[in-house]
């Protein structure tokens, strides 16, 4: 075959895959907007970096006069070079701790970057790595998405973890001179067979891979089989034998007997990573063998939390006592009658692995039933005899050597389970002398991470001078871009039809979601008192907390009893609903209530705030313990369950391109046309020169509703000294020199405060919206102000809070406190808002 034959057949076979994936895109978006658990980091997904705060990764998504990247790297770390990981869930990150940490003291000058999938992956990342790597999701594999991601991260190098083949994403990464390692790699028989039936087109993928490191021969073997060059594959072992215990600094939690309310009298089984159909087994084993033992408890991991519901209705209907971990909390007051039949649901994400530490028998998942298995090793590692079922397809070798080595016991149903473990909890120094076999099988097979970083230490020698020399070269970023621009509908770039393709189908999803709610086919609540609502269409800062807390100082001026609830984006904690402040006191800090929230309930100290993914829950959750009169929805527009009495849509005017396109393609959350929902619409940064006529026109034409809108601009109305909270006036700060930062939704509006201020800014750090910031950020502040000997260091009251305890006494930084003002319509907003109304201010019509 000529070499043009066979370039020929691969843009064939790359031209079928991405027409399939294009006609398939509809549905791809539609399944994930389907899934709870997707919808968090779908948007980085798509590649629509710093609007949906990519945890520290990328900075503005904007475009510079010389189509530089903006964020290339992160603007505070512009000469450190990229490895990127990737794992795409729960068990591949757990691979891929030991090796992440390896690299961060090889490599202490490369910014380490995870990548994962799914919810479970991210939590693991930024609970098992913090301090150590960053985490964001992988990139869908449509073309345009996967060349800006590789193009806006420039990694030196990639690593994927047990085989996750994305076609257009090696490419991309081969066309940028980018060397990826397939990891800790293997094939089940499932993949293996699907990966033949499509042989041509993987032989094609698997020539953009550099290594392909194996965890047995018979993954060794499939992969050549599939069309990789034999020299460039290699047997390096399965590197989750080197996992560490967990410990406190691990990053893993792990329990103790008292937390789980297990005495010392009571023994453990331990079965983790179950499945449906499991389940069911494993209760009827217990059962059978606490008849003999009454000593014995059943603690049940389910792999998958959120089915801890059903798992917990299961134990129920056979009688036992079912116990949460979740709701035990980290207290060790619990206690329960000795030999009480009973279950421990462990519903809660990186304690298994530490579970197992008390266990005197342990069963793993996914073997019962035709899953393939789960990890074996977490047992073996703290010496605990491990029993599985017959399907281990995704666990072959370790099963194997397990059985081998005495370790391990393999059955073949539930019954033999029961008749398995009651005859080693008969024998137990045999039990004993299993467990220290397991353990013995994980010491003698280590050595696979050492293999493997000998291996990518050799390749990324070759390949660190010239990487190093092209991130020197990269120009820092200042202040000056344009944040947004990159998210309008560009005619010249071939993104636009793409992201228009699967913007349409979002959009039928949002008009078919508003009907349903309009038509009362989905329920809408009401809460007893008077609810008003402050939203937007677009993502991105559009002014909307500022008018929040201008609202509730109004209603609290006026002696009413007000409530804030809120989301809470980007909030740390996992409960459903959380209080933050009561009204006399802040009773959490940002981490744990978002920055907004904690931002408001500061400036209006007389408001209860709380936060709560579900509003009319939340409501009624406050409403239980406080008297209202009025609740503030923060950024309700979208929250189509809760009814509100005033239903206010904020735009911003210094940006009519928001409004162009619905996501991907643009920046609209919704069509224009719902914008007939409000009953008002509040036009901030109405000052700009254009005025407010370029993003009303397009409501006007969308909706048919000639609207009167309320105008506002934002203004400084002081500098708040972030330690003390000392306010400076405008005045002390005009015509001085200063450095800025901030993790604002618009910062191009907070540069232009301070223009107006008279402050001359000598330079600028960006962050992504919500940014969480870190000792790291704050020694980069510093370094960058004094290299530019600004006289001040200034950032946003939303940024203070987040970084106040990370301060020092010697520094002085100055948040710019924001005041809102109203151009025109404040007699009828302060109407809409009070309840006060005549006929011209129902809707939005004048």
């Amino acid at each position: 075959m000529t070499r043009w034959t066979q370039r020929t057949h691969k843009l064939m076979w790359y031209f079928l895959y991405n027409v399939l994936l294009l006609l398939a895109a509809p549905f791809i978006l539609l399944v994930l907007l389907a899934k709870k658990r997707c919808r968090r980091g779908l948007p980085e997904r798509l590649g629509l970096f710093g609007l949906f705060g990519l945890a520290g990764l990328f900075r503005r998504f904007g475009q510079n006069e010389s189509d530089r990247p903006n964020g290339l790297n992160r603007q505070d770390r512009p000469d450190e070079p990229v490895i990127w990981v990737h794992a795409v869930s729960l068990g591949e990150v757990v691979a891929a701790v030991p090796l992440v940490r390896a690299l961060h003291v090889r490599y202490p000058t490369y910014r380490l970057v995870v990548s994962t999938v799914t919810e479970t992956g991210r939590e693991a990342v930024e609970r098992q790595l913090a301090g150590v790597a960053e985490h964001c999701y992988a990139p869908l594999d449509f073309p345009w998405v996967v060349t800006r991601v590789v193009q806006r991260l420039s990694p030196t190098l990639f690593l994927f973890v047990e085989t996750e083949l994305w076609p257009n994403l090696l490419r991309a990464l081969s066309r940028h001179r980018v060397p990826s390692i397939l990891v800790n790699g293997r094939l089940s028989s499932s993949s293996f067979r699907g990966y033949r039936l499509v042989k041509p087109f993987f032989r094609q993928v698997l020539e953009t891979v550099a290594l392909c490191l194996m965890q047995s021969d018979r993954d060794a073997q499939r992969i050549i089989a599939l069309g990789a060059d034999s020299a460039r594959v290699l047997r390096t072992g399965n590197v989750k034998f080197d996992q560490p215990l967990p410990d406190k600094t691990s990053g893993a939690t792990t329990l103790s007997r008292r937390t789980i309310a297990v005495d010392e009298q009571e023994e453990l089984i331990v079965a983790g990573s179950t499945h449906p159909g499991e389940e069911e087994q494993l209760l009827d084993s217990y059962q059978r063998l606490q008849r003999e033992i009454p000593s014995l408890v059943l603690l049940l991991a389910p792999r998958h939390i959120e089915r801890a519901a059903e798992v917990e209705s299961v134990v129920k209907a056979r009688g036992l006592l079912a116990v949460r971990r979740s709701a035990l909390g980290q207290s060790e007051g619990a206690s329960f009658q000795p030999g009480l039949p009973r279950v421990v649901i462990l519903d809660t994400r990186g304690e298994l692995a530490g579970a197992y530490r008390h266990a005197v028998l342990s069963f793993v998942g996914g073997t019962l039933i035709p899953v393939g298995g789960h990890n074996l090793l977490e047992p073996a590692r703290w010496g605990k005899p491990v029993f599985f079922g017959p399907h281990t397809d995704h666990c072959a070798e370790v099963a194997e050597l397990l059985v081998r080595a005495g370790g391990g016991v393999q059955v073949r149903d539930g019954q033999e389970l029961t008749a398995e473990m009651a005859r080693w909890l008969r024998d137990r120094s045999g039990l004993r002398r299993k467990g220290e076999a397991a353990r013995q099988v994980v010491l003698d097979n280590q050595g696979a991470l050492e293999r493997s970083l000998q291996l990518i230490n050799t390749l990324l020698a070759r390949k660190d001078e010239r990487s190093m020399t092209d991130s020197t070269s990269r120009p820092r970023s200042v202040g000056g871009r344009s944040f947004h621009s990159s998210f309008r509908i560009h005619h010249s770039s071939f993104l636009r039809w793409p992201l228009l393709v699967l913007a349409f189908p979002y959009g039928l999803v949002m008009r078919a979601r508003a009907a349903l709610y309009e038509r009362g086919w989905l329920p809408k609540r009401s809460l007893p008192c008077r609810v008003v609502s402050v939203g937007n269409l677009t993502v991105g800062g559009t002014g909307k907390t500022p008018i929040v807390i201008l609202i509730v100082e109004w209603l609290l001026a006026r002696g009413l009893r007000v409530g804030v609830l809120s989301r809470g984006y980007r909030r740390q904690t996992r409960t459903p609903f959380m209080l933050i402040s009561d009204g006399r006191a802040i009773l959490a800090g940002p981490a744990e209530a978002g920055d907004e929230p904690y931002l408001i309930a500061r400036r209006c100290p007389g408001a209860v705030v709380a936060v709560g993914a579900d509003r009319f829950k939340l409501g009624q959750w406050v409403l239980e313990r406080f008297p209202i009169d009025c609740f503030l929805l923060d950024d309700g527009f979208q929250h189509l369950a809760l009814y509100r009495d005033v239903n206010l849509l904020l735009v911003d005017a210094s940006d009519p391109a928001s409004l162009q396109a619905l996501l991907p393609a643009g920046r609209l959350r919704e069509p224009l046309s719902t914008a007939a929902r409000a009953t008002a619409i509040l036009v901030t940064r109405a000052d700009t020169a254009a005025g407010s006529n370029p993003v009303l026109e397009p409501i006007r034409k969308a909706t048919g509703l000639d609207s009167r809108p309320i105008l506002i601009r934002f203004k400084a109305e002081g500098f708040v000294d972030v330690l003390t909270g000392g306010i400076e006036e405008n005045e002390r700060v005009s015509g001085r020199t200063a450095f800025a930062f901030s993790g604002i939704g618009n910062p191009n509006s907070f540069q232009t405060l301070l223009a107006d201020q008279g402050i001359k800014v000598l330079d600028e750090l960006v962050f992504p919206d919500h940014h969480v910031y870190t000792s790291a950020d704050l020694r980069q502040v510093r370094q960058r102000a004094e290299a530019c000997r600004a006289e001040l260091v200034v950032t946003t009251e939303k940024d203070a809070g987040k970084i106040v305890s990370l301060l020092n006494q010697k520094d002085r930084f100055l948040a710019l406190r924001l005041g809102t003002e109203i151009l025109e319509g404040r007699e009828r907003l302060e109407r809409l808002v009070l309840g006060v109304t005549d006929r011209n201010d129902v809707g939005v019509c004048a």
